[in-house]
């Protein structure tokens, strides 16, 4: 039997409790052969369209391709950890990089509601993102404003072979309109965490500076031209007076969200940070789902500036001073935090490279 992760091992003798789905040569999937327990993994991972051809790799195991599994120790270790009954498992596959991780749903096992939602992987960077999740986590619990918008922290572990959260699922239907919930959270998070600094004193700043000196070197030229540039534009526009800095989610889009009863509830913590720009999150809500769809630059310009104009309405002319330049800094932060865990070289991600050419757009304006 061969460890297929650190959760589930393969089965080669025996039918086993799972199978693994693959897609493009990878397992994207891993679900119990139970269909009921099948349906719960698709309602709260959501693969879009992925979902029919798993579908049929589920249903014809034998024909599609299907890798028969059960659980390993890693899983064991979860559930020992969580002290209390939690029944089957499914798991969404990380994407393969320096900072992969699964995310593995806990299913009661007889009516197959979600009871737990468990992110874990292994190794430093991995680590570092679930302790920072764990933190936000515990940080926002102690606010009421806030405790209703996020899910609750059942369990944390830090190591460096295993590190996982483990969290209450959050309820709610996935709306990709921006409306008047996110920005009412919006509001909540940035009034909770607002204060004036200079700059350079901010965590976004040092950060900022830290990737870039470790990226020295590792870079093509032109994306060395296009970072000092753009670094040279945000310190002119933002170095003469203290400005006005907020915490941010840093991955707040539509598939982190769930909406219900009127609250939107916000989940993936792991990239929060203190001393970020007020615009960041409603910018990565706008720009980031059509940057995975590649779309023209000239849209997504467009969308950059009708967000821009709009998060006045939202949030107020004085969390949107200097908004180009807010911009600006939002499309550097995304691009050296990519560019720096791939050591420079961000494959065939699209994301960096769509952001590259509104950075360019910005700094020739």
């Amino acid at each position: 039997m061969d460890e297929l992760s650190s959760f589930y091992k393969v089965q080669d003798k025996s039918p086993g409790t799972h199978f693994a789905l693959r897609w493009n040569k990878r397992v994207r999937f891993i679900v119990p052969r139970d269909f009921a327990a099948q349906q719960a993994c698709w309602n709260i991972f959501r693969p879009g369209w992925l979902k029919f051809p798993l579908l049929a790799m589920a249903r014809l195991p034998h024909f599609m391709g299907a890798i028969s599994l059960a659980e390993a120790e890693g899983l064991a270790s979860i559930r020992k950890a969580l002290g209390k009954e939690a029944g089957l498992s499914c798991c969404r596959a990380g994407a393969p990089g320096p900072w992969t991780k699964d995310t593995i749903l806990l299913l009661d096992k007889t009516t197959v509601e979600p009871l737990f939602i468990v992110k874990a992987g292994s190794g430093e960077a991995i680590n570092h993102l679930l302790c920072n999740e764990a933190n936000w986590l515990r940080a926002l619990q102690k606010q009421p404003a806030l405790v209703d918008h996020i899910p609750e922290l059942v369990a944390h572990h830090s190591g460096t072979y295993l590190s996982f959260v483990i969290e209450e699922p959050l309820p709610g239907k996935l709306d990709y309109r921006f409306g008047e919930l996110h920005v009412t959270f919006l509001q909540k998070l940035q009034e909770y965490s607002r204060h004036t600094l200079q700059l350079h004193e901010s965590r976004l700043y040092k950060n900022l500076c830290t990737r870039l000196k470790d990226l020295s070197g590792l870079l093509s030229e032109a994306w060395a031209i296009r970072l000092n540039k753009g670094m040279r534009r945000i310190e002119q526009s933002f170095s003469r007076s203290p400005i006005l800095m907020v915490a941010a989610h840093n991955d707040f889009t539509p598939w982190n969200i769930r909406v219900e009863r009127n609250v939107a509830r916000v989940f993936d913590w792991e990239y929060a940070d203190y001393e970020q720009f007020p615009l960041f999150d409603p910018l990565h809500y706008a720009l980031l789902p059509m940057a995975l769809r590649s779309q023209s630059t000239a849209k997504m310009v467009h969308c950059m500036n009708q967000t821009l104009q709009l998060s006045q309405l939202w949030l107020g002319k004085e969390n949107c001073f200097n908004a180009q330049t807010q911009a600006l800094a939002y499309l550097m932060n995304l691009c050296t935090l990519y560019l720096w865990s791939e050591r420079g070289n961000f494959g065939t991600n699209p994301v960096p490279e769509s952001y590259a050419n509104i950075i360019d757009f910005l700094c020739h304006e």
